[in-house]
């Protein structure tokens, strides 16, 4: 998929956040969302967490102690969570960080990916949680949780 596409997709799934605020004064809401997109560049993780940091800046999403918003990813991005690339990736790891400290947002790397790339769930940066298999987890996470997937 062409990078311009992709970053436009990226862009309308998060704006949904904003979309389905409630209509009494705009405030956040209650629904949670997934990501399930296999991310190709760091340039496509970077442009969600600025949005997703732009929708807690601006009120859309609130820290109600769970995520509003997973990302379960399987892709070569995960590199870019790798603790022996940090000085390279460092923007994107603090601001993902941040954004899971602040309980705005859940990083779940798959584990099937990750066995077939030779990253081993130690190198990973301690906010970054594995499942097994991430597409299993996005249904699991839609069908029991009553996520929105986009």
């Amino acid at each position: 998929m062409p990078r311009n596409i992709v970053a436009m997709v990226l862009s309308l799934a998060l704006s949904l956040c904003c979309a389905l605020t409630r209509a009494d004064g705009g405030g956040a809401t209650d629904q949670r969302f997934v990501v399930d997109i296999e991310l190709q560049t760091l340039d496509q993780f970077n442009l969600l967490m600025r949005r997703a940091e732009q929708l807690l800046l601006s009120g859309k999403v609130q820290q109600q102690g769970e995520a509003a918003v997973v990302f379960v990813l399987h892709g070569p991005v995960l590199r870019s969570l790798v603790r022996q690339n940090y000085a390279a990736n460092r923007e994107t790891v603090d601001i993902a960080a941040r954004l899971s400290a602040l309980e705005v947002i859940d990083v779940k790397a798959c584990r099937t990916w990750m066995g077939g790339h030779g990253v081993a769930e130690g190198d990973l940066q301690p906010f970054v949680e594995t499942v097994s298999y991430g597409p299993a987890e996005v249904e699991r996470l839609v069908k029991q949780d009553n996520y929105l997937y986009f």
